[in-house]
């Protein structure tokens, strides 16, 4: 367990880039924080990592965005972006295809919200906790097991 302090939102997306460069295959990303905490621009600078030039979004409303990946050799296809925070029951994911996006095993894939349904999250699941610090824009991040 480690915990990072950010002091800015640019600072944030460094370490999803950071965080994106030691992935070495399919992974799951369970973040947990309140609003505003960070979880989007982490999962940016994840994407910007991954080199996903397309700019992303949080996808509250949809709840789910999929972004492909380009010329990646750990296998990984896309980034699998959900927003569980309208979520009533983990029983809606199914919908979403959700079983099949963690048995094809070739996508990075990061849940915002992830406590709202960490009884499906996979076992492996990286577990990043945000939350505001002292200032407005400090941020600290702990990863967890």
């Amino acid at each position: 367990m480690s915990k990072i302090t950010t002091h800015s939102s640019t600072e944030t997306q460094k370490l999803g880039i950071k965080i994106a460069g030691q992935i070495t295959g399919p992974a799951v990303f369970g973040l947990v924080g309140e609003l505003g905490a960070g979880k989007t621009h982490l999962t940016q600078g994840i994407a910007q990592g991954l080199n996903i030039k397309k700019h992303l979004t949080s996808p509250t409303f949809v709840l789910l965005k999929v972004y492909p990946v380009a010329k990646n050799k750990k296998g990984i296809k896309n980034l699998i972006h959900l927003d569980c925070y309208r979520l009533s029951h983990p029983e809606e994911l199914s919908a979403l295809g959700w079983q099949e996006f963690l048995d094809k095993k070739e996508s990075v894939i990061v849940v915002e919200w992830a406590d709202k349904i960490k009884g499906i999250m996979p076992a492996d699941t990286v577990w990043i906790a945000l939350e505001q610090g002292r200032g407005e824009t400090e941020r600290i991040i702990e990863f967890k097991n």
